[in-house]
């Protein structure tokens, strides 16, 4: 039978993922309105609470991290029963697609008008506003951002070297022998999975289901969203069953290769002199206003937009993080550290860096008022995005292209989702998920995001994410106790050998 229980599932885990999904969908659907303003203010009021907390802390785990790769402990290698190994290629393409999805092309192009509105509001003279808009995307998007995700990853790492049959949860790294408190932080770890899940198909898809109703010039309609959701979970679902080997690399080196070329087209279709000036323009301007951007508090940009983003990789981090050991076997600590922290943050600079200069240059030359329009809800964000692409050369080839990578960026995402459930649902590390048990897991990530997102509770969804990020502000203080002790443990055991 199909659906027969392995005794190598651990049915709490499995039970957990079901019965959150179950709590938070009912939740949200029973008022998505009203959930989604009352998780709002929470998410509000506790942003300005702990805002100093999530500053000073991101930039702490940046550092931190850094001081391990430089390191002598930076020698130090995650070993992994079980787990294949893979090139460098194969390794980077796996780690971007599963930490960026269709979100980070999403808001390339859109994010900097948001500053900008922000800071013109706030009588900044046009060419200072303009700067700190293009800088602050590719500030949000890199190396503080892809630290947050790299901090669960080496304490899984760690965690699980030491201790083959760990747990691949928050309860498996802190050896967690309590049932409550193992029920407690595993839940927060599930509970940021299937809220990531919802929330990433609820923003990526109104951009997929819009391009596909450009490129074919058809109104977005009910069916559209439908054959264009069937199509994900075809897609995605297939990559998951397959595993990682099979599955999930071929489509992520895939992606970026054809992530790479798009950016390179645009480039060179592109004003390529202004996009080349004003990225190497913004580069220099952020390393020189890098502290001052992480220790700024009490602003409109920083509590409404670097604590949330903030928030918002800590509570994708623990997917994300437990992905990138599974792919990292026999990997030093070195290169997982410097490797997830500077491909990840390059990767998202060169997109930010071309695609929000098109859209500045479209405005400084009055082609497209991005600004304005967004502003007075004459066009939706969806819309802008297009607009802009539209304004190049070959359009049409270009949707499409976007269109792709959007729904290959989507399922890479979903299915690297479904992959860590199904790993965590196994009893010990070195156990192999099925293809069936990722299968299950595939169907309920996308069933439950699906009705959210046509009843109308994507944004409490948004907000409940944000909000787990809150206790894991603690949980992270444990994982970094955990990586302080582990390394020493690793160390001593080495030193015994000689």
């Amino acid at each position: 039978m199909f659906f027969k229980i392995s005794s190598e599932w651990n049915k709490t885990i499995i039970s957990l993922a079901i019965v959150l999904s179950l709590i938070l969908s009912i939740y949200v659907l029973s008022d998505p309105n009203g959930s989604a303003k009352f998780l709002f203010k929470t998410y509000d009021f506790l942003a300005a609470f702990f805002e100093p907390i999530y500053m000073y802390g991101s930039f702490s785990v940046l550092i931190f991290l850094i001081f391990i790769s430089l390191s002598k402990y930076g020698d130090i290698k995650i070993y992994l029963q079980n787990r294949e190994t893979y090139s460098f290629f194969s390794w980077s393409s796996m780690l971007f697609a599963a930490g960026i999805g269709a979100a980070l092309l999403y808001w390339a192009t859109i994010e900097w008008i948001d500053y900008f509105n922000i800071l013109q509001t706030n009588n900044l003279d046009l060419d200072t506003a303009l700067i700190y808009s293009r800088a602050y995307p590719i500030f949000h998007w890199s190396f503080t951002a892809w630290a947050i995700y790299c901090l669960p990853a080496v304490a899984f790492g760690l965690a699980i070297t030491i201790n083959q049959k760990s747990k691949l949860t928050f309860s498996g790294i802190f050896n967690i022998e309590n049932r409550f408190l193992e029920v407690i932080f595993d839940s927060l770890f599930i509970g940021a999975i299937l809220c990531g899940a919802g929330v990433g198909l609820g923003l990526s898809f109104p951009l997929i289901s819009s391009i596909l109703s450009s490129i074919f010039n058809v109104e977005r309609t009910f069916n559209l969203d439908i054959f264009t959701i069937t199509v994900c979970l075809a897609i995605f679902a297939t990559s998951a069953f397959l595993g990682v080997q099979k599955g999930i690399k071929r489509l992520s080196n895939f992606n970026i290769i054809l992530v790479l070329l798009f950016l390179l087209i645009v480039f060179i279709l592109g004003p390529t002199q202004y996009i080349f000036s004003k990225s190497i323009e913004s580069y220099m301007f952020l390393f020189k206003k890098y502290p001052e951007m992480s220790f700024t508090t009490g602003t409109d940009i920083s509590k409404d937009w670097t604590v949330f983003y903030w928030a918002w990789w800590m509570a994708l981090a623990p997917m994300v993080g437990a992905f990138i050991v599974n792919i990292s076997n026999q990997k030093s600590l070195r290169t997982v550290i410097l490797g997830v922290i500077f491909i990840g943050s390059i990767g998202c600079m060169i997109s930010m860096s071309i695609l929000s200069n098109l859209s500045i240059y479209l405005f400084e030359a009055e082609v497209l008022n991005s600004p304005s329009l967004l502003k007075e809800g004459l066009l939706t964000r969806e819309q802008i995005v297009i607009k802009t692409l539209s304004t190049l050369s070959y359009s049409n080839y270009l949707l499409i292209g976007f269109g792709v990578i959007c729904i290959i960026f989507l399922c890479t995402t979903y299915d690297s989702a479904s992959y860590i459930l199904a790993s965590a649902s196994m009893k010990s590390s070195n156990i192999e998920s099925s293809g069936k048990l990722r299968l299950i897991f595939a169907i309920l990530l996308v069933i439950q995001p699906t009705l959210l997102m046509f009843l109308g509770g994507v944004d409490s969804f948004k907000w409940i994410m944000v909000i787990f990020s809150v206790p894991l502000l603690f949980v992270y203080l444990l994982l970094v106790i955990s990586i302080i002790k582990n390394i020493s443990q690793i160390k001593k055991y080495e030193q015994s050998l000689y």
